[in-house]
């Protein structure tokens, strides 16, 4: 069986995916998982060997760069705080508590090596996250966890190579933190200049069409320069789709807008299809080196279920942690939104402010009283 036959039966699999999924009420990604174990599980299927390489650079940042593009950046900047501490400091807990299981549960791994690999499964898919939209999810809760997908990836791929620098035993905690910030800091000064730039540009090409192909060109722009000097290309990609996607509506024309929405839509759905299709084939091949290896199957399929188990329960932890935090900040802007509507209230009808047992915790009677004599007289108020 050739590539390109291999590619277009990829293809007509991705697009009756789609379309079935919705159907029969079964997520398409997950639906292209189990379709890809059936086919790797024929005989006559050979195996697809991946270079993560090509994930890392030529799939990732369009899809990253696609979903940052479409993302509101007013929801971004609300809810930074949260993303922050789902992309950094989650990430980085899940790392490390999965590889101190991998550590403990398979023989003779060492620990660098055990948190690498805790690395590589801990952070979110921006892809799987979109699965969430479906189950009537608060939209907040999406925006953040949306905005956590598109950046945990550069936080495991730090922790990644620190860990891995941990076994050539040049580690050090100061060091991965200034890698980190390094990574970070030079990711974003290039991703925004590219967003600016790219906005530049394509302000001046009339054509929707050429317009659309400089917009495919913008996520590889912004990542191979980054990964070449050492830093993150995911998160140049998703800045540069940040900056693109705030300043698209008053410099590109709808027609532009238009276009740019529809064919990211159709490259999404085919790197999305191929990613998810790509897991199920590899299956197979997994299973046969686990088989090959001292550990075993039976045994892997335990640590498998120990780390999927460890995973869901720190997040789970984690994000209700987060939530209630959110849920008593909502509370405390809503107590405030109501007092300072009562003050309005008062100012508008003339009466002298009272000052309530909240209104006393924000203000004293002095500061009340200069409030009341600037409202009377206000020449005073310099």
């Amino acid at each position: 069986m050739t590539p390109l036959i291999i590619g277009v039966l990829g293809l007509l699999a991705v697009a009756g995916a789609t379309a079935f999924g919705p159907r029969v009420g079964i997520a398409t990604p997950l639906l292209l998982v189990v379709l890809g174990i059936v086919v790797g599980l024929i005989p006559a299927v050979p195996d697809l060997p991946i270079d993560p390489e090509w994930l890392l650079l030529g799939v990732l940042p369009p899809l990253l760069y696609s979903s940052s593009v479409s993302m509101p950046s007013m929801n971004f900047r609300r809810e930074f705080g949260a993303i922050g501490g789902l992309s950094v400091v989650l990430v980085i807990a899940s790392s490390l508590l999965l590889g101190l299981f991998f550590a403990w549960a398979i023989p003779d791994l060492p620990l660098a090596w055990a948190i690498a690999l805790g690395a590589v499964v801990s952070p979110t898919d921006a892809v799987a996250t979109s699965i969430i939209k479906k189950l009537g999810v608060s939209p907040r809760v999406v925006s953040i966890l949306e905005g956590e997908s598109l950046l945990n990836d550069a936080t495991a791929l730090v922790t990644l190579r620190s860990a891995v620098a941990a076994v050539a035993l040049s580690f050090s905690a100061i060091g991965a933190l200034g890698s980190f910030a390094y990574a970070v800091l030079v990711a974003v000064a290039i991703g925004f200049a590219v967003g600016k730039v790219n906005l530049l540009v394509r302000k001046r090409v009339q054509d929707a069409t050429v317009n659309t192909v400089i917009g495919f060109a913008v996520p590889f722009i912004a990542a191979l320069p980054t990964e070449a000097l050492g830093a993150s290309g995911l998160v140049a990609a998703v800045v540069a789709g940040l900056v693109t996607g705030r300043g698209a509506p008053r410099v590109l024309s709808p027609q532009h807008r238009l276009s740019d929405a529809q064919n990211w839509r159709t490259v999404e759905l085919v790197l999305e299809g191929a990613l998810f299709l790509t897991m199920g084939l590899q299956l197979s091949r997994i299973l046969s080196d686990v088989h090959e290896d001292s550990v075993g199957v039976p045994l892997a399929l335990l640590i498998a279920a120990g780390a999927f188990v460890i995973t869901l329960g720190v997040r789970a932890l984690y994000l209700s942690l987060l939530l209630n935090g959110l849920k008593k900040r909502a509370a405390r802007m809503a107590k405030s939104k109501d007092r300072f509507t009562t003050m309005q209230g008062q100012i508008d009808s003339g009466e002298p402010l009272a000052i309530t047992d909240g209104s006393r915790r924000g203000a004293s009677r002095a500061g009340q009283e200069r409030f009341e004599k600037a409202r009377q007289d206000p020449t005073r108020l310099a």
